[in-house]
């Protein structure tokens, strides 16, 4: 069985608390970092979007053929 995308989500959260507090860093770095990430996550996400759509349509089309 694969692991449930809920324990993988809360486990990438304590991963990722785990690394801001050890980083030593202030919070206005981390959290422009983490701005510029989210900027380039939700790009990646917009992108997984239309290639999705893409596909979706493409195979519609052939299933009427």
């Amino acid at each position: 069985m694969e692991k449930p995308i809920t324990i993988k989500r809360a486990e990438f959260m304590q991963n990722m608390a785990q690394t801001i507090n050890q980083s030593g860093l202030p919070a206005f770095v981390v959290a422009d970092c983490m701005s510029m990430t989210l900027a380039e996550i939700k790009a990646l996400a917009d992108k997984q979007l239309k290639m999705d759509l893409e596909t979706w349509e493409a195979s519609k089309e052939r299933e009427v053929e």
